[in-house]
């Protein structure tokens, strides 16, 4: 079919629905509400295409070519992408929806508030996309390279992320949900108010990374390293795991209420003003870390090396200091009586 004919058809409103139009030449034609059903389309060029709002339904689009095409709210349903280009496409709201897309060419492609759900996007290049807003559900990203993609307030949701990288990327507000993160590097990563509740984050790299206002609640922690981070107001509240490193990074008013992190390296960390009110940290090496006005109510500090840590007002009511060691703790507020009072009250027992 000749493109003139494409577009007349389209522009009457007539669905393009079984046809054969592989390896057509269809560059910067205006396609835009076409209607493609159980249409080849394989190795296609429609490079700069006019294709706003069109919906593509089980389409075989393998190694078509859609650089630089307008894809804007297209609808993309069962359909094979195998090595399509869509190089610096506009995808923007675009939604796609069980596709089978590995290799797929995204890169600088605009996919601001795309919807990407049940999706094999395997060995796909997204360097340099932009995902603002997008949401990913139950997609698989596995060896992707996302580098230099920007991020912000994307929904990553049960996600495999496995071996994908997004070094230089830009992730600002995005949310994790049910997506395993074991592992991953996000060394030196803007990730400012991230959401990593309840994550699986045993062993990622968080080294040097900008996190401020993080929320990771309820998130496994094992292994992983926040060595030098910048997570001023971050929330660790609940989280778990052992020999989690956070030497040298800046923690300052960071809440980890009730966390369990034995034998954390807090060695030389900013924690003042934080909040470790019913932490258990027995082991923990927090040698000249800065715990100025730090809440240390009822933690668990047993064997902790505190030496050499700034103490000034840091609270230890009813904390478990059992062979702890400081050197500093004439500055810090003790047991305090009215306190202990108040927490043993209880209402009386009214007598008939």
């Amino acid at each position: 079919m000749s493109p003139e004919l494409l577009s007349m058809a389209v522009a009457i409103g007539e669905p393009v629905v079984g046809m054969d139009l592989g390896k057509g030449a269809y560059a910067r034609a205006a396609l835009g509400g076409a209607v493609f059903s159980r249409t080849r389309l394989a190795e296609a060029d429609l490079r700069g295409a006019d294709l706003r709002e069109a919906v593509f339904e089980q389409c075989d689009l393998r190694g078509v070519l859609l650089a630089g095409a307008n894809l804007r709210r297209a609808v993309f349903d069962h359909c094979t992408l195998d090595h399509a280009d869509l190089r610096g496409a506009n995808l923007h709201a675009a939604l796609w929806t069980e596709c089978q897309a590995p290799h797929v060419q995204l890169a600088d492609a605009q996919l601001s508030m795309a919807t990407l759900t049940r999706s094999r996007l395997d060995h796909a290049v997204l360097r340099g996309a932009n995902l603002d807003s997008a949401l990913l559900d139950a997609t698989s990203l596995l060896d992707v390279c996302a580098d230099g993609a920007h991020w912000r307030q994307t929904t990553v949701s049960a996600c495999d992320l496995t071996l994908l990288t997004w070094a230089g990327a830009t992730l600002l507000r995005v949310a994790f949900i049910g997506t395993d993160l074991q592992g991953k590097s996000f060394a030196r990563l803007q990730v400012e108010g991230c959401q990593f509740l309840n994550s699986q984050l045993a062993r990622a790299d968080f080294s040097e990374a900008g996190m401020r206002q993080c929320n990771f609640q309820g998130a496994t922690l094992d292994g992983a390293c926040f060595a030098k981070a910048r997570a001023a107001g971050a929330l660790f509240c609940e989280v778990q795991g052992e020999k989690t490193d956070f030497a040298a990074a800046q923690l300052r008013q960071a809440l980890f209420t009730g966390a369990r992190l034995p034998g954390a390296n807090f060695t030389g960390a900013d924690l003042y003003q934080t909040h470790f009110a019913g932490a258990r940290l027995p082991r923990a090496q927090l040698a000249s870390a800065e715990l100025t006005y730090a809440d240390l109510s009822h933690a668990d500090l047993s064997g902790a090396d505190l030496r050499e840590a700034a103490m000034f007002r840091t609270v230890l009511h009813g904390a478990n200091t059992q062979e702890a060691r400081m050197t500093d703790r004439a500055r810090a507020i003790e047991e305090d009586p009215d306190l202990a009072a108040a927490e043993r009250w209880q209402p009386m027992e009214q007598t008939s």
